[in-house]
């Protein structure tokens, strides 16, 4: 069984098309080289680099291998945002993106999360100084007792002993 390749000619004359209206197309390119510095550029920008990834990802001059942790991932649909380096060095800039995409939503409901405990904290502090400020002398005492080390304090400076004055 041999399993044929993907055909992305209907997308490449879409691009040309749309960029290049009053050029000749050329045959669909295999490498990046096959094209011209412009047209490249062009190319990696179109519909978010997703036609530059399917027609040279992994593949031209300088690009790199993407690591085995990075390929497992791919593999697996499960990348992270740090992957985005290796996936741009394999000429799949689409899927770098994409992790940067996440990497900026992550960073986004961290921040989010953030605020609303924040948000939280600040109300309770604010509820709790209210209720200090209209508590009475008595019960302030009560919401706050004196520790032992205050008291152990206070008994020290006013010489109490806890004994009778017969048993001192």
């Amino acid at each position: 069984m041999t399993i044929s390749a993907v055909d992305h000619t209907q997308d490449f004359v879409r691009f040309w098309q749309s960029e290049f209206p009053n050029k000749q197309c050329p045959a669909v390119p295999k490498k990046p080289d096959d094209l011209g510095i412009t047209e490249v550029l062009a190319l990696e920008s179109w519909n978010n680099g997703k036609l530059f990834q399917n027609l040279f990802g992994n593949s031209g001059k300088g690009t790199q291998t993407l690591p085995a942790d990075v390929q497992l991932r791919l593999n697996s649909n499960a990348l992270l945002p740090q992957d985005a380096p290796a996936l741009r060095a394999a000429n799949l800039e689409h899927l770098a993106q994409q992790c940067e995409e996440l990497g900026q939503r992550q960073q986004d409901q961290r921040l989010a999360d953030e605020a609303i405990k924040g948000r939280k904290e600040y109300l309770e502090a604010k509820k709790q100084a209210e209720i200090w400020a209209n508590a009475s002398l008595s019960e302030r005492y009560v919401m706050a007792p004196p520790s032992p080390e205050s008291v152990a304090r206070a008994r020290a400076e006013w010489g109490i002993t806890g004994k009778a004055n017969w048993e001192k």
